[in-house]
């Protein structure tokens, strides 16, 4: 398996995190990884054979040139073939800057937007040709994203230590207009965006510490009260517990769901 991450041009970097492209041979056996929620909205092309998205109600997609929002829910991805994708890392806010319109639900990109990039272009240069396309749906007039801006920087830089209570202070509004706030412009609630990022810290010490840490220790380092709350915290955002996820899903999901 081949990953690749790549910078978006500077003027899209307040809406995209970066670009990604996944290129991998026919697997031994079929693969099944979870993509853990992140609180980003993602965009990916595929570019081969399309492998199969199913939810947390067992509802199974065609994984194809797809618009997944933020959400606190994870989906497993299934594929048998070989495999070659590219994707977008949105900001938390950029996809509704990009697409203020998109909604909580997966969605193909070709119901977002009218014009999409060249199939040729991101398979020789995805980098070059996601900049193009994607600079031409920046808006003329950006919204001020400052105060959502402040409060996404306070949580990602101390998820396990933030709490809803202290967000007011931290990004100087109101706990109503935070929450009007996250809703507009992420689609999820800062109670919601906490608990995913204190998750996300959570899955990235598993999946890079050894065998021989124990639950404790990685409940204590991610913020959780304790074990019991770490477990049934990585259930409901990963959909299995810990000891699954780390032994036979961390594959795809090492590199796609972890990276930040």
């Amino acid at each position: 398996m081949r990953y690749r991450r790549f910078t978006p041009a500077a003027p899209l970097r307040d809406v995209v995190e970066h670009y990604w492209s996944i290129v991998s041979p026919p697997p031994a056996r079929p693969i099944r990884a979870v993509l853990v929620p992140n609180g980003r909205a993602t965009v990916q092309f595929c570019l081969g054979p399309a492998g199969v998205r199913i939810d947390t109600r067992g509802r199974r997609a065609r994984n194809a040139d797809v618009f997944l929002p933020a959400t606190p829910e994870p989906f497993v991805l299934e594929s048998e073939h070989a495999s070659h994708h590219v994707g977008v890392q949105l900001t938390p806010w950029g996809a509704r800057e990009l697409w203020p319109a998109s909604g909580r639900d997966p969605t193909q990109v070709e119901e977002l937007a009218a014009i999409l990039p060249s199939r040729a272009g991101l398979g020789t240069d995805p980098a070059r040709e996601l900049d193009s396309w994607l600079t031409a749906l920046l808006p003329e007039a950006p919204r001020d994203c400052e105060l959502i801006r402040r409060a996404v920087h306070a949580i990602d830089g101390a998820p396990g230590d933030v709490e809803v209570g202290d967000l007011p202070g931290l990004a100087g509004a109101s706990a109503s207009t935070l929450y009007r706030e996250f809703a507009r412009r992420i689609g999820l609630t800062p109670k919601q965006y906490i608990s995913i990022m204190r998750h996300r810290r959570f899955t990235d010490t598993l999946l890079n510490s050894v065998h021989g840490d124990s639950a404790a220790m990685l409940a204590a380092a991610a913020g959780y009260y304790d074990q019991s709350h770490a477990s049934r915290e990585f259930v409901r955002y990963a959909g299995m517990t810990a000891r699954t996820f780390r032994s036979a899903y961390d594959g795809i999901a090492r590199l796609m769901a972890m990276d930040g």
